[in-house]
């Protein structure tokens, strides 16, 4: 089952102010408007990079083994306080997850949070954030405190910085720019790094540490201003930047090492592309599909070993802005929007070897911009995201085989 994307009017969409320098996202997240619902596709996405194409990959092929996957089965809906979407989801303490922000289903960002208890099924209030927010990132600070940076609120971009630490939220020192649609990794020495991400002026080249005593500083230059970016942290604490979107999509790759020091420049990504899904399986990093010359459909997996991208095959579905979640012997992806920017309730997976492995359950209803939080237990929250016009106010655990 897949429903449009297209929620609100042609008229209203044109009025909005879009950027010469950085155009509109094709359907996807966009942080010039910092809505992923008051969107239009305007041709963008067509021939801008040199990616596979859209396709339908190359059949139903199971020929992939992953014991985990196989048995694999998503639980009851959770009921959540309201609906959101674009928020972000951090693992806190004893199975919990924390959901951050986002947008209502008047498309309006929003300052609520609620914990998940993931082993009870039930869900409680959070403390609210001290300033609106959506498209933001988060990462979680060696001291098991979150922090969150950047977004859109109250019709701007915002440089504005949080921390929580388990009882209610401090603002800290802003970023040096105001940037939305960024991307956070946690950084071996337990600190939070924050890069990338635009503010309708310029796409920042500076990355934005936070410690565990809420010190916010920027002095490493990432190497390219890029957005709509995927980040897969590797077993070694380095964290791989591939691809994005500056006025094209992009086809370098970056690798931020794991205390922070420096960025080195990656192999080539074999084909440019924009909003692909990553994960780390068997540590490797999976980039699947992305927007590049149309919506993609390969699978392209990095070894930090030999620093090489291979292309072991396809996914059955072009698409992007998915979710995934990676176990140590496969990768299970979800819903996102397809070559027309249908949203998608369908998942595959795909073992190590990026061999097709059977997995029958979808999504409760075709829905992108959701959040997948692994729980460490072989379990993972899947929570909210977008519907056609509305957001959903519900999550649902996918279990393994071995719970």
């Amino acid at each position: 089952m897949r429903t449009s994307c297209l929620s609100a009017s042609r008229s209203a969409l044109l009025a909005l102010a879009v950027s010469p320098v950085l155009p509109l996202a094709a359907c996807g997240f966009d942080p010039l408007l910092g809505n992923e619902d008051r969107r239009i596709n305007l041709g963008e996405g067509e021939g801008e990079g040199e990616g596979e194409g859209e396709g339908e990959g190359e059949g139903e092929t199971f020929d992939g083994t992953c014991a985990a996957i196989e048995g694999a089965a998503f639980g009851a809906d959770i009921d959540l306080l309201g609906p959101r979407s674009r928020h972000t989801a951090s693992r806190l303490s004893g199975n919990r997850i924390l959901l951050v922000g986002g947008e209502d289903d008047s498309f309006q960002a929003i300052a609520t949070t609620e914990i998940v208890d993931v082993d009870a099924g039930t869900v409680v209030a959070g403390p609210s954030l001290n300033q609106a927010r959506l498209g933001h990132a988060a990462v979680v600070l060696g001291d098991g405190s979150v922090v969150v940076a950047g977004g859109f609120g109250s019709g701007a971009h915002l440089d504005s910085v949080e921390r929580f630490d388990g009882v209610s939220w401090t603002t800290l020192d802003p970023m040096d720019a105001a940037r939305a649609g960024l991307a956070g990794a946690a950084l071996s020495d337990g600190r939070a790094a924050f890069f990338g991400g635009d503010n309708l002026t310029a796409i920042p080249r500076t990355a934005v540490f936070v410690d565990d005593s809420g010190d916010v500083s920027a002095n490493l230059d990432v190497g390219a201003s890029r957005r709509l970016m995927t980040t897969v942290s590797l077993d070694n604490g380095d964290v791989l930047i591939a691809g994005g979107f500056l006025t094209a999509a992009i086809g370098t790759t970056a690798i931020l090492k794991a205390d922070g020091s420096t960025v080195l420049n990656g192999p080539a990504l074999p084909g440019a592309r924009r909003q692909a899904m990553g994960a780390n399986v068997g540590g490797k990093a999976f980039i699947m599909g992305g927007i590049g010359a149309g919506t993609l459909d390969d699978i392209q997996v990095y070894d930090p070993i030999t620093g090489t991208f291979s292309s072991p095959g396809r996914l059955r579905q072009a698409r992007h802005s998915g979710v995934v979640a990676a176990f140590s012997c496969g990768v299970v992806i979800c819903g996102g929007l397809d070559g027309s920017n249908e949203a998608l309730d369908d998942c595959e997976a795909y073992d190590v070897d990026g061999k097709g492995v059977r997995f029958d359950a979808t999504l409760a209803a075709p829905t992108f911009s959701l959040t997948a939080t692994d729980v460490g237990d072989g379990r993972f929250l899947f929570a909210g995201g977008s519907l056609d016009g509305s957001h959903l106010a519900t999550a649902r655990v996918l279990t393994t085989a071995s719970e």
